[in-house]
């Protein structure tokens, strides 16, 4: 079996580290389209593939959904968003439907949602449910994270 291959947004750059992949090979592909964050992904991902593209666009899907197809499959969907923007919500969603055929290539693939709290956090939960059916049938785990405020 070959490496892990896990795909992120640049924006959930703090969900993952180095020392929580494990000994295994791990490929780490991040797609975003901030300066600040992508450098930083070079720095804490050196091995990583960058890819400079908005994940909110049709054009970056299909340039990542080749780059996946030609790995062979993906295990492990990291991304976040703030939800208080549907767009960035809804580009989520997409990107869980339009990978969803490479998670199902893997034996233990899962999906890690972590998202700001907004309205648009509704539309995501209410999306994750009709989709449940599908990701169980394929055996992909979901997490879904809402981060809380705490006031000073």
């Amino acid at each position: 079996m070959g490496a892990t291959v896990i795909l992120m947004n640049d924006a959930a750059l703090s969900l993952l580290s180095g020392r929580e992949m494990g000994p295994e090979p791990v490929t780490v592909i991040i797609v975003g389209t901030s300066p600040v964050r992508m450098a930083l992904a070079e720095v804490a991902f050196p091995d990583a593939l960058l890819i400079c593209a908005d994940p909110g666009q049709s054009a970056a899907l299909a340039v990542l959904d080749e780059r996946l197809r030609e790995i062979g499959r993906l295990d492990r969907l990291v991304l976040a968003g703030d939800g208080a923007d549907s767009a960035a919500i809804f580009a989520l969603m997409r990107m869980v439907v339009t990978f969803l055929p490479a998670l199902r290539c893997g034996t233990d693939a899962s999906i890690d949602l972590a998202v700001q709290p907004g309205p648009a956090v509704v539309a995501l939960r209410q999306f994750l449910r009709r989709m449940q059916p599908t990701l169980d049938d394929n055996r992909i785990a979901v997490r879904l994270t809402v981060a809380t405020t705490t006031s000073v």
